[in-house]
C-alpha cells in the first residue's frame, strides 16, 4: 500500500475519533480502549493492517451514534 493511502487512512481514524469525542461522554475510555486493543501508541507508526482494523472498530461506534 502507498504511503499517502496510509496516511488517509490516519486522517480517516483522527476523523472518527473526532467525531467520537464531539458525541460520547465516555470517548476518551471508548477510545483508549480501543487503541489499546489494537496495541496502538502512534497511528503513524503502527502497520496499516492495524490501522485497517483499528478504523473499521473506530467507525462502527461512529455510525453507532450517528
Amino acid at each position: 500500500m502507498k504511503n499517502n493511502d496510509k496516511q488517509n487512512l490516519v486522517i480517516s481514524i483522527e476523523s472518527s475519533i473526532d467525531f467520537i469525542e464531539s458525541h460520547l461522554d465516555s470517548a476518551d475510555k471508548t477510545i483508549t480502549f480501543v487503541l489499546k486493543k489494537h496495541g496502538v501508541r502512534n497511528l503513524e507508526k503502527a502497520s496499516i493492517h492495524t490501522l485497517q482494523e483499528l478504523f473499521n472498530e473506530l467507525y462502527a461506534i461512529e455510525a453507532d451514534l450517528r
